[in-house]
């Protein structure tokens, strides 16, 4: 639906209607089937709770290849009413109800909403759907029971509401099936525009499903920051390596004078080189395995099928191909210089030798580890300032000690807006009788939890074409809600109970919408009594109040026109409590107090706000700690890269130093010559750092909040944070050169 805001334009649900149309009429798929899942209520267990569960055609797990661990999948027939009564379990909740046995599920019942269905069979743990809405919404049902059971009259047939999975035939590309299936939309717009009127068709693979854009962005960068630590690594072993042969050049060139070939050395150095690399890769393995569990306990939810996160013989055979393009970018240079060695010099002067070419290779290096440094570091400094950002602005109002649990009402014992509105107004009397809370309200949409929006228009005004009608998010309460969630009021009233009675006997009744709205629709006039109306303009709606905004999707997200109704006869919603102290400790009363008015219903998920909101920052999070820990790495490697080197040169020179002290050198001047050969590389790096920051800023952009990918504050913090620990790095190699004694360097020599 082109006129719904983003990510709900290309994600809206399809209702049954056009379903079976695109069963019909189209031709490009193989085979199409639908799902819906929906929360349902369990009986015949200690505690009633929720079961998420999914409504699924027949054919849908053939189609996905899927086979029973046991018992079997749904046959044709079993989509008919009267012979549906059967349900499928997933491994979670075989395993959970019937502790894995076969014997005590297959052919057993299992009772959901007040009906009956036996057990015919169980998935294997290894069975998932792929994610929907590009990774927001990943949907594990439970439980599985046929499509046929979703509809209840046949006005459900318009109420949109599946989601829609076909395999391609074969040789037919996407942009075959895209091109059919929007012709196939265009004919039913024209044939229904009462329920198809400016809406289209997508179509998309399974893979862009799976994983949200975000989350594949963000594994890129992280795996870029792996892939920079590796090169710093074999920057400090080519070093070392280099500094190794230089001291063996003696021994290479005896070597060569007794016959070797020049690629027998280059062999052994390298051999040398992929010992000490398999061996590391053997070592990082080891530790890959420990620091998988401890990544695991920190995975946010975007990250499906966490289970498979594991070594395997794939992860091995790309260490190993790792390992030995590691032992030769870090060991071929040396290797090559070493077996090129002039034969007379290296047998005259010995070894220990820092020729020129040597010195500037290894200040190369240094040069390209503090680049790559500089590199993760900033990029780990506007990750954490994006983050911080995240966290200042919040959603728009205080989610410490509040807590909310979803109430869904059968509507077989309650099935009127009468009887919905006189258990929520008993609930709420219940639970603000409890000691330790300070405030209560019912909503039928938690702000990150669930999301509606409809279209509506403005008293007054002429009515806009049907594609470009105004459109506002959707939110019932009890006039408490604002109270509740701390939410202030920018002009106008608050909701009263006079209002609550008002709206739920009469169809004129009165809201109160946010500034965004307010912003949006009135541009600058004062909407207090102007009036809303419903699309057919039979119900008119007046403006009391105007409070601020909320962010119900996230920070991310931002505000979205919001309208509230103080309304209860509602079927599902979630009982909001608001506590003086921790909320924990009163669980068990919010639940009993639903109890107390109805045992069977389902008390199981009471949730705080902010675990909400740790669930929705959970993927920043998550990116932010991992860039941080690998630009920790990057800086300390990259420091010991530079007093490695260091501490080798003064070591190779200390004859050259000490004839230097001899001549009249004086500590301070040897001092800076030692500081200016070390500093010179260092500055080189952070200048190539800071250009290649920039470069790559682009590829971050889109994973910050706020905060510019070049931001002038980090870099300099980076450059700074370099610049001060790498006298660290240089204090010993430096404090050795000035001590040298040069009698005792000569003698030695």
């Amino acid at each position: 639906m082109p006129g719904f805001p983003d990510p709900f334009d290309k994600r809206m649900f399809v209702a049954r209607k056009n379903y079976l149309e695109w069963k019909r009429q189209a031709t490009v798929f193989s085979e199409m089937a639908a799902l819906r899942e929906n929360q349902l209520n369990e009986s015949g267990v200690d505690h009633p709770r929720h079961v998420s569960t999914g409504y699924v055609s027949p054919n849908l797990f053939p189609m996905l290849g899927a086979r029973p661990l046991f018992g079997r999948l749904f046959t044709p027939d079993e989509e008919r009413n009267g012979s549906d009564r059967v349900v499928i379990l997933s491994d979670t909740y075989f395993e959970a109800r019937f502790h894995r046995d076969p014997a005590a599920a297959i052919g057993k019942s299992v009772a959901l909403a007040g009906v009956s269905y036996t057990v015919i069979g169980v998935l294997p743990p290894n069975f998932h759907l792929p994610a929907t809405w590009e990774g927001m919404d990943q949907k594990k049902p439970e439980v599985w029971v046929p499509l046929s059971r979703l509809w209840n009259v046949p006005q459900d047939d318009g109420f949109r509401q599946l989601i829609v999975m076909a395999r391609l035939k074969p040789n037919v590309s996407l942009t075959q099936a895209r091109a059919e299936m929007k012709g196939i939309a265009s004919r039913l717009s024209q044939a229904d525009p009462e329920l198809n009127s400016n809406t289209s068709a997508t179509v998309f693979p399974f893979s862009v499903e799976d994983t949200a854009p975000q989350l594949r962005r963000a594994l890129y960068v992280l795996l870029a920051a792996a892939g920079f630590l590796l090169l710093i690594a074999c920057a400090n072993l080519a070093n070392l390596t280099i500094a190794r042969t230089s001291q063996r050049s003696r021994d290479v060139a005896v070597r060569l004078a007794l016959g070797a070939t020049r690629r027998q050395i280059v062999g052994q150095l390298l051999a040398e080189s992929l010992t000490i690399s398999l061996m590391g890769a053997a070592v990082g393995m080891l530790v890959a395995h420990w620091c998988i569990q401890g990544m695991l306990a920190l995975k946010p939810n975007e990250i499906q099928r966490a289970e498979l996160i594991r070594l395997n013989f794939s992860v091995f055979l790309f260490a190993a191909a790792a390992s030995v393009c590691t032992a030769l970018l870090f060991g071929l240079t040396p290797a090559i210089s070493a077996a090129r060695a002039d034969l007379n010099s290296a047998l005259k002067t010995g070894s220990g030798g820092a020729s020129a070419a040597r010195l500037r290779s290894r200040q190369f290096l240094i040069a390209a580890e503090v680049a790559l440094a500089v590199i993760l570091l900033s990029g780990a400094g506007v990750m954490i300032r994006s983050f911080r950002q995240l966290i200042a602005i919040g959603i728009g109002f205080s989610t410490a000690h509040l807590t909310g649990i979803d109430v869904d009402l059968p509507e077989v014992r309650y099935p009127d807006g009468a009887a919905q509105s006189r258990f929520f107004r008993r609930l709420i009397e219940r639970a603000r009788a409890i000691p330790g809370v300070a405030a209560v309200s019912v909503v039928d949409r938690l702000p990150l939890h669930s999301v509606m929006f409809a279209n509506f228009l403005i008293e007054g005004r002429p009515d806009p074409p049907k594609g470009s009608m105004p459109l506002s998010d959707r939110a019932q309460s009890s006039p408490e809600y604002f109270s509740t969630i701390g939410l202030p009021l920018r002009a106008g009233r608050f909701f009263t109970d006079t209002d609550l009675a008002r709206n739920e006997q009469d169809k004129n009744g009165v809201v109160i919408v946010n500034e965004s709205f307010a912003a949006k629709f009135f541009h600058g006039e004062n909407p207090i009594g102007k009036g809303l109306q419903d699309i057919n303009r039979k119900f008119r709606y007046e403006i009391i109040g105007v409070v601020a905004d909320y962010r119900p999707m996230g920070v991310e997200n931002g505000a979205r026109p919001q309208i509230f109704s103080a309304y209860l006869k509602v079927n599902s919603a979630t009982l909001l409590v608001r506590t003086r102290g921790d909320p924990e400790p009163l669980s068990n009363q919010i639940r009993n107090a639903i109890w107390s008015i109805d045992k069977d219903l389902p008390a199981d998920k009471v949730e705080t706000m902010e675990s909400h909101l740790d669930e929705w920052q959970s993927q920043r999070k998550f990116n932010t700690l991992l860039l941080a820990i690998f630009a920790g790495l990057a800086l300390v490697l990259a420091m010991i890269g530079v007093y490695g080197v260091l501490a080798n040169l003064v070591a190779a020179r200390t004859r050259e130093i000490g004839i230097r002290v001899a001549i009249g050198a004086t500590p301070v001047g040897i001092g800076k010559l030692v500081v200016a050969q070390s500093m010179i590389p260092v500055g080189i790096g952070l200048a190539l750092g800071i250009a290649g920051s920039l470069a790559l800023s682009r590829v971050l952009q889109s994973l910050l909040f706020q905060v510019p990918a070049r931001d002038p504050f980090t870099l300099g913090m980076t450059v700074a944070a370099i610049l001060l620990l790498s006298p660290f790095a240089i204090y010993v190699p430096l404090r050795r050169a000035i001590r040298v004694d040069c009698t005792v360097a000569l003698r030695e020599e």
